[in-house]
């Protein structure tokens, strides 16, 4: 885990140093996202899901449209 220095109190320099009114602290530092963490597996069966959702939803779609028509019709 990456880490980065942080004051909690007020910043001054001296001679172009930074100066901590306080004690310098270490706190864990989270990296920003980056898209080469994801798992290409992974990612390829969640957009495998979501277009299943999305799929069943529009052949049902289809299904009751061809149904209402075929009712209408009678």
């Amino acid at each position: 885990m990456a880490a980065t220095l942080y004051c909690p109190g007020d910043i001054s320099t001296e001679g172009g140093i930074p100066v901590c009114s306080t004690q310098w602290e270490v706190a864990p530092y989270t990296p920003p996202f980056d898209v080469s963490q994801l798992d290409p597996v992974a990612m390829g069966q969640a957009f495998g899901a979501g277009f299943s959702v999305i799929a069943s939803v529009l052949v049902m779609t289809v299904g009751v449209r061809a149904l209402v028509n075929f009712v209408k019709t009678i």
